[in-house]
């Protein structure tokens, strides 16, 4: 080797206690050569720290050796690739070197490569914080959908520094990081807004300083998030309910994690110790309130609302318009503007019958001392759907008078009106 030759170098790296190969070109000048002896030295030194001997044999019996205070076992050279290399297990930190390849051929003159080799340095494994630098393990504590989340990550150690990046369920997000200290390097992921399709993903702080095919030192944290209802929803409200008979009201919640708190209003009033909540899968929960319904709800609200306890002033709600049927309620008078107490003979009278029902009464009957009345305007007795009018009334008009009226839940008679006639 001649002073001051100058030998064509390559930039090589590998990482810390990893594998590298540090790459040698021995192809001939010329195609009927061959290689005799490859011989590596180490930074300046004038001894050779391996050679791989193939003098007078085939490549796969070459003759190896590898200087105990270098490499020792853990290298080896591998003539089959193009170009060869010298493979190197668990690199330490004192293999960072410039070495040169030195190629003897049988007939060519002698070719010397050198290799600049840096060892990559990997950083120690990120760790989380949140704002109030309390340290993250694996599970986030809870946090409410719609909120949003701020995390730090740091990294210790690198060399060279490494990049340190923020990925949400494999996805870049956040590649802003900050070297704040000779030896330590930080990202702070801020006002990170939290949805649905959060839930139990994996968020990831990676911290890489190697090439691409050495795996990068991670931490990973899972989203652990409540999530409000999505819907809720009064089953079974097209059905009409009669009056005074048993029932039990579903209410189904979905999408509450935790499962929803569900609350029952009938009008304006809440609804206290009738109803029962049972968890279902998939977010679910069914709410059964037992429920007998009166007269006079007909018409009346009932609502069904869902909160997750854990978020406050969020609120869904489903109402129901209450359709309750009842028998008619029935009640008969004698006409306002008539004296029961002076009624004579040849003497106009009329009943009025107030009827209040749920669905529409189909029938209505008059009654007189128990015998049903039929419409004879000759004989001046005249029906309507709810007045009886008797004209020029004898003494055979006296009585006890009645009113029914019938619809699909039964029927209902009125209270008894006597009609009293004075005699001329």
């Amino acid at each position: 080797m001649s002073c001051g030759e100058v030998f064509p170098i390559s930039d090589v790296s590998g990482v810390l206690w990893k594998k590298a190969a540090l790459p040698c070109d021995i192809t001939p000048f010329v195609r009927d050569d061959m290689v005799y002896m490859v011989l590596w030295y180490k930074n300046a030194e004038t001894e050779p720290i391996y050679s791989f001997d193939v003098r007078n044999r085939p490549h796969n019996q070459a003759k190896l050796w590898s200087s105990p205070s270098a490499f020792g076992n853990r290298a080896v050279f591998s003539a089959s690739p193009k170009p060869a290399q010298l493979h190197i297990d668990n690199v330490h930190v004192e293999d960072e070197a410039v070495y040169r390849c030195r190629v003897d051929f049988k007939n060519s003159p002698t070719r010397n490569v050198k290799v600049n080799f840096t060892v990559i340095i990997q950083p120690q494994r990120p760790t989380i914080y949140n704002v109030l630098h309390q340290e993250i393990e694996t599970l986030l504590e809870h946090s409410n959908e719609g909120s949003t989340l701020s995390l730090i990550c740091e990294v210790s150690g690198g060399r060279p520094a490494p990049e340190v990046s923020w990925y949400l369920a494999g996805k870049l997000i956040d590649n802003t990081y900050q070297r704040e200290a000779p030896n330590l390097t930080v990202n702070q992921l801020n006002n990170l807004k939290l949805t649905r399709d959060h839930l139990n993903a994996q968020l990831t702080c990676e911290a890489r300083n190697a090439p691409p095919s050495v795996e990068p030192v991670t931490k990973l944290v899972i989203l652990n998030i409540n999530l409000k209802p999505l819907k809720v929803e009064i089953l079974q409200k097209s059905r009409a309910l009669s009056a005074e008979r048993d029932y039990e009201i579903e209410c189904l919640a979905v999408g509450s994690r935790p499962s929803a708190n569900i609350s029952w209003y009938l009008g304006e009033k809440p609804v206290k110790h009738l109803a029962q909540k049972f968890p279902n899968a998939d977010n679910q929960v069914i709410s059964i309130m037992k429920y007998s319904p009166r007269i006079q709800d007909n018409g009346k609200l009932i609502t069904c609302k869902a909160e997750n306890p854990a978020i406050k002033d969020f609120v869904i709600e489903d109402k129901w318009t209450l359709n309750i049927q009842y028998f008619p309620q029935v009640t008969l008078k004698m006409g306002h503007n008539l004296d029961p107490r002076s009624i004579k003979e040849g003497d106009d009278v009329y009943f009025e019958c107030e009827i209040r029902c749920n669905p529409k009464a189909f029938k209505q009957a008059w009654f007189h001392n128990g015998e049903e009345i039929h419409q004879n305007v000759t004989a001046g007795i005249i029906l309507t759907d709810t007045s009886l009018v008797l004209q020029k009334v004898t003494k055979y008009a006296s009585g006890n008078y009645t009113c029914m009226a019938a619809n699909v839940e039964g029927k209902g008679t009125s209270n008894s009106v006597t009609l009293a006639i004075m005699c001329k």
